[in-house]
């Protein structure tokens, strides 16, 4: 699976879990946003972030997640399948 924006693993690791909770990718529209790096020093790279909305198909629910370096959206988009919310 594929989602501009998102490192490959990231997506990779939700569509797992998302296998494992016995959904299909189909179940979702899946749209993700960078977001340029801010940096306040001069020559310093800041880690590239952004956003992910994942929007169930079934319910109409929608909702939206940080991305990027040591973000937890995979785990909190993951709860959100397995509590129904999407």
């Amino acid at each position: 699976m594929r989602i501009d924006h998102v490192h490959p693993t990231e997506a990779e690791d939700f569509e797992n879990l998302v296998k494992q909770a016995k959904r299909s990718l189909d179940d979702f529209e899946i749209s993700a946003t960078p977001e340029q790096p801010v940096t306040r020093e001069a020559n310093v790279i800041s880690p590239v972030s952004g956003s992910i909305t994942i929007k169930s198909k079934r319910t109409g629910q929608a909702r939206s997640y940080r991305t990027g370096h040591m973000s937890s959206w995979v785990i909190q988009a993951y709860d959100d399948v397995k509590a129904g919310v999407l």
